[in-house]
Formats: structure tokens, C-alpha cells, sequence
């Protein structure tokens, strides 16, 4: 019987939560002692906000809020890490054939400040476009919000998460191109406050739910077609492209590329104003440390 309740904000049932599902479905959190309700925000920001707020006690979501909160001197801690690269693809309306084709559009993103935005800044710059002088921003929501945004052709493109990204090409959608560089677009964000105990024991059941999904990718793809209600096809799919090399964190740790990408786009973006502290005193693995020695003899996921 669970001893602790949590609430777990998340930006939206996504593929990149899947640890968490696999902890809730296969028992690593009630082994644990603990209950965990999610609560679906539907914004980066917001979800970041919520857990500074303390409306909940942990969020996954995209870490450059809490590195930016830190780097300041505020309350925000990166516990773990999740997403190392994004599982996402440029989506566009079909008359875009090219990503030069999106030259005074519209791009749909979850927020101005981090997560979608940063990453697909970069994409776009890799591609000689610049923000503001080759396209605007359309602050649509999650994958989700952003799909229905794409069907309504009220945005020229947006990146779409896995499966979207599958379910919009089969619709005749024109996909641009996967995310191929590392960006840390995942994390487990948490107050510095946050009793420790509860936190390890959090972090304890998710290595394990990371450890099992390695090893069992149809059973994993089978609880997340239950949890999003996507085809079964489309939830194996994903859930390969999740086990792929260097997309999710196995080690729980935001890797060193992907943290530096994800600082460098916020420089970039004013989120991080010259004076601020050292964005790495961001990341505190102390209750991973303990729960990774605890977990498979201290030799981790």
C-alpha cells in the first residue's frame, strides 16, 4: 500500500514520459511506497511554473525554465534526465516541400521561452532561416494542439513528436526531417526543497522502469497505446525510435551535449542574461546518486 502520494506534472501524454507510465504500470512505483497522479498542463512554461509553485511535486518537462530559475539563484533543481535527444520531426503542410519553403511562415511551437522553440530555432538555423527575419512564432500547445493546428492549416509547420509525426505523414503531411542533434528536451525538474527521501525513492522506481523498458520494447509500446490510444502499430514505432542510441537518458543524466545545447539556445533566446550564476549548478544527481547505488547492485540502468 502506498505510504506517499505525488502529483507529477507533465506538459501532455507524450512518448517522452514513458518511464513513468512503465513505473506506474509494472508496480516500480508502488514498490516503492509511492502513488503517483499525473497532471497534464498542456504548456513547458506552465509545468515548470507549477512545480516552483509547489501545484505539484515533480515535473517532467523541458529543463531550460529550471536551469534559467537556478542560474539565478531561485529554487528550481534538474534531478534527472530523460530526453537527450528529442524523438521529433519537422511536420509541414503539404504544399511545403522543402524547409526553404517555410520562408515567411508561421511555426508552430509550445512555447517562446524553451522546449519546441529552442529545438526547432536550431533546425531552422541549420537550414539558413533566422527567426524573426525568415518566420514568425504561433504559440499552439503540445504536439498535440500543435497536429490540430497543422489539419486547421492555420501554422505552415511544427515539430511533432513520435507518433504524431508517423500519423501526419500517413495523411499526407510532408515531413522535413527528424531532430538529429542532442538537446536536453526531458528532464525531472523538482524544488531543492523536496524531501530527499521521497525523491530517491521516486527516482528509484524510475531507473527501474528504464531498466525494463530496454528489455521489453513490445510490452512497453502496449502501455503506451493504452495511454495515449494511438495504434498499436504507431506505439512499437515510437517506442523503437525511444530505445534508439542517445535518444533516452538510460543513465537518468542530462548528457553534456545535450545540456550545453539547450544553455546555448537560451544565451541565445535572452533566457540566460550575461550575469547570471553557472547554469550547471542546475543539475543536482544527489538523490539519483542514491537511488542508482540502490538499484541493480549501484551499477544503475
Amino acid at each position: 500500500m502506498a505510504d506517499h502520494e505525488i502529483t507529477v506534472g507533465v506538459v501532455a501524454p507524450a512518448y517522452v514520459n514513458l518511464p513513468l507510465w512503465v513505473a506506474q504500470q509494472r508496480g516500480f512505483l508502488g514498490s516503492e511506497g509511492l502513488s503517483v497522479t499525473s497532471r497534464v498542463i498542456g504548456t513547458t512554461e506552465g509545468t515548470t511554473r507549477a512545480v516552483r509553485d509547489g501545484d505539484v511535486g515533480i515535473a517532467l518537462t523541458a529543463p531550460e525554465g529550471t536551469i534559467a530559475d537556478a542560474a539565478a539563484g531561485g529554487p528550481l533543481r534538474v534531478a534527472a534526465g530523460l530526453i537527450n535527444r528529442p524523438p521529433l520531426s519537422l511536420i509541414a503542410l503539404s504544399r511545403h516541400r522543402t524547409v526553404a519553403d517555410l520562408r515567411g511562415g508561421l511555426i508552430g511551437t509550445s512555447s517562446l521561452k524553451e522546449g519546441t522553440r529552442h529545438v526547432a530555432e536550431r533546425m531552422l538555423a541549420a537550414h539558413g532561416l533566422a527567426y524573426p527575419a525568415d518566420y514568425e512564432w504561433a504559440l499552439e500547445g503540445s504536439h498535440i494542439e500543435r497536429w490540430k493546428a497543422l489539419q486547421a492549416g492555420t501554422i505552415d509547420a511544427a515539430l511533432q513528436m513520435i507518433p504524431y509525426d508517423y500519423i501526419a505523414e500517413e495523411a499526407g503531411f510532408t515531413n522535413l526531417g527528424p531532430v538529429t542533434e542532442d538537446f536536453a528536451f526531458n528532464a525531472v525538474c523538482v524544488r531543492r526543497d523536496i524531501d530527499p527521501a521521497l525523491l530517491t525513492r521516486f527516482l528509484r522506481a524510475l531507473a527501474q522502469a528504464t531498466l525494463w523498458f530496454r528489455g521489453n520494447i513490445a510490452e512497453a509500446a502496449a502501455i503506451a497505446a493504452a495511454e495515449t490510444s494511438a495504434e498499436n502499430r504507431h506505439a512499437l514505432r515510437a517506442c523503437r525510435a525511444l530505445a534508439a542510441d542517445g535518444v533516452l537518458a538510460y543513465d537518468l543524466r542530462v548528457g553534456r551535449a545535450a545540456f550545453d545545447a539547450a544553455v546555448e539556445s537560451l544565451r541565445l533566446s535572452g533566457g540566460l542574461p550575461t550575469g547570471h550564476g553557472d547554469p550547471a549548478i542546475a543539475l543536482d544527481y544527489a538523490c539519483l546518486e542514491a537511488a542508482l547505488n540502490a538499484t541493480q547492485g549501484g551499477t544503475g540502468p
